[in-house]
């Protein structure tokens, strides 16, 4: 099965958010090699400019340091996850899909679709207006490992 991580699961790992615990367990699952875990280039841009700002206000990292553990965990989150791509069609289908207000979960759920996942897994579930019958079907990190477990 194909999977599309939001940066915002990957994040929670990295800065060590509150639901860290539920954000390693989508890791581990993954990491069996069951699936085929993705992320989209903008949600890898998106954790690039959050890290780095983390590691430069709140871990304090000088400028040499804070690159250095930048890229380290950069390589590490490609290591795990294969990168959903877009073109220029489907950027436009996913600016012109009525259903989102937002439209980077918009660009989000259209890569999942043209790479060919079956969930897409998200802290920010309600952000995806998408059918029970949707091609892909939004999950929160809690329900993926729940299915998993069935």
């Amino acid at each position: 099965m194909k999977v599309l991580v939001d940066s915002n699961v990957i994040l929670e790992i990295i800065l060590q958010r509150e639901q860290v615990d539920v954000a390693k367990g989508i890791l581990s699952l993954l990491s069996i090699g069951k699936h085929e875990a993705y992320l989209t280039v903008g949600g890898f841009y998106g954790m690039l400019y959050t890290i780095d700002n983390y590691l430069r206000k709140v871990m304090e990292l000088k400028k040499s340091d804070r690159v250095d553990a930048l890229r380290s965990i950069m390589k590490q989150v490609l290591n795990k996850f294969q990168v959903a791509e877009h073109d220029s069609d489907s950027l436009l289908r996913s600016i012109d899909d009525m259903a989102f207000y937002d439209l980077e979960d918009s660009c989000q759920y259209h890569a999942a679709l043209k790479v060919g996942c079956t969930l897409l897994v998200t802290f920010n579930k309600s952000d995806f207006n998408v059918s029970d019958d949707a091609p892909v079907k939004v999950v929160t990190p809690q329900e993926f490992l729940d299915r998993a477990c069935l």
